[in-house]
């Protein structure tokens, strides 16, 4: 059963899955992807050229240290760019039922500034309310009543759809969520990694077979990432099916996929691979550390996705700061 001292490293965004072995599947590093230094002066504002901008952020925690402040940032600094969506990428709370009351609250006093939706992905964290009793912490009672069904249907409710996977279109763009149906408190042995199951796996593969011609750019939102290689070095993977997504997504060279949980904060050598597919890293809106894993203080790390006719740029950005992060933009050609 995991120690607090265990846990409050899962709260860093440490994870406590063992590594995955590598193999020739493992997406190796980008080699095409061209990147430049974003000048701070620029202000955030929605590209007219553009035919779809969106944000992206993950790890919001938000009952955390500065973690309302920082979403509330995130909000206020969209409210005057005004995109056509955000979504959030998982590890909304950290697995009380209270999480979803304080952002329903949080949403509700800025209702007037969010001009766009939102969309949600399931994060590990969310089933981490195992580990509590009666509100507090209480590893030594694991998992105190709570069942995997129960997080999933409190997601759910809060996030308005019927299973923890889905699409949408926005702008004629295909976003497409994935998320895990099962944690430790079904098996102890899958820890912090997402289960995909069968149906989900097939499901998506049906969609992206049957998606319209010609081909654009296919968003897909996962909050754990599988295990990848950057410029910077090896990504652990906390995916159980990884193998089998990863031969799915490299079908299909025109997705994109964001990931979480990591919480590393955005760099060209750490923040995207490439293989068949572009994977991106999203940082932590909330806590966002650096590759020694220490804290990245007073930050609240995001994207700002900007989608033209033949190209993605990805930029990175500080919304408490409402500045450009340097040498965290990417353009990833249309394929």
């Amino acid at each position: 059963m995991p120690t607090r001292r265990a846990f409050l490293k899962c709260l860093a965004g440490l994870g406590a899955a063992s590594l995955l072995s590598w193999n020739v599947m493992l997406p190796k590093a980008v080699s095409s992807i061209s990147t430049k230094i974003i000048r701070s002066e620029q202000q955030w504002m929605k590209n007219p050229q553009a035919k779809l901008t969106f944000v992206v952020i993950s790890d919001i925690h938000i009952e955390r240290l500065n973690a309302l402040r920082n979403f509330s940032a995130a909000i206020n600094d969209n409210y005057i760019s005004k995109p056509d969506a955000m979504v959030v990428v998982g590890d909304l709370g950290d697995g009380l039922p209270r999480d979803y009351e304080i952002l329903n609250n949080e949403l509700a006093e800025h209702k007037l500034e969010i001009n766009y939706p939102i969309y949600w992905t399931i994060g590990n964290h969310e089933f981490y309310g195992g580990f509590y009793k009666y509100g507090l912490w209480s590893p030594k009672t694991f998992p105190n009543r709570e069942t995997d069904a129960l997080v999933i249907d409190r997601f759910l409710k809060f996030a308005n759809r019927d299973k923890v996977y889905g699409d949408t279109w926005i702008n004629d763009y295909h976003f497409i969520f994935l998320g895990s149906e099962r944690s430790r408190m079904s098996d102890l042995s899958y820890a912090d990694e997402a289960f995909l199951s069968d149906n989900q796996l097939e499901w998506l593969q049906d969609i992206l077979i049957n998606r319209e011609q010609p081909p654009k750019p296919i968003f897909v939102f996962l909050h754990q990432p599988i295990p990848y290689a950057t410029l910077g070095g090896l990504q652990q993977g906390f995916v159980i099916q990884w193998q089998k997504l990863n031969a799915i997504l490299a079908q299909h060279p025109e997705v994109i996929l964001f990931n979480g949980h990591t919480h590393y904060g955005l760099d060209y050598q750490n923040m995207v691979s490439k293989a068949g597919f572009t994977i991106v890293n999203s940082s932590s809106l909330a806590c966002p550390m650096d590759r020694k894993k220490e804290p990245i203080l007073n930050s609240a790390l995001g994207l700002v996705v900007e989608v033209y006719n033949n190209k993605v740029i990805i930029k990175g950005r500080d919304f408490l700061k409402s500045d450009w992060i340097n040498a965290a933009e990417i353009s990833v050609p249309e394929r």
